[in-house]
């Protein structure tokens, strides 16, 4: 399989828009993304495939120095919402919730990111 990824970044009103245009040759998709960076705390991203419909919507807010993070996602294709929150403790410790509408899914999930005692999820 071979993949095909153009990345480039331009401003917006001085504020850093990312777009990366990926397309995979043995899945056949093409994905176009993007983000807005509008402050370290606030971020919109967008991803959307073409031939498939799916475009998605994501508003990331981090509070508190990047301690608590807060990511409302929004499928334009099945008109639903995703929610996760996630808090860092004991350094280099995360831990996340999510709520996965469509499938009425709750998710816990616990990552550490340590150079001394390695990485896990």
């Amino acid at each position: 399989d071979a993949r095909f990824q153009f990345m480039n970044s331009i401003r917006v009103f001085e504020k850093p828009l990312n777009l990366t245009y990926i397309h995979a040759r043995g899945s056949g998709f093409t994905t176009l993304e993007g983000s807005l960076v509008f402050d370290p705390a606030n971020k919109l991203s967008t991803n959307y495939v073409f031939g498939s419909g799916h475009c998605k919507a994501k508003y990331t807010f981090s509070h508190g120095g990047g301690v608590r993070t807060f990511e409302p996602c929004y499928d334009l294709m099945n008109n639903t919402w995703d929610f996760a929150a996630s808090h860092k403790v004991f350094g280099g410790d995360v831990i996340k919730a999510s709520y996965h509408t469509p499938k009425k899914l709750v998710g816990l999930e616990w990552s550490r990111d340590s150079k001394e005692m390695g990485s896990f999820k």
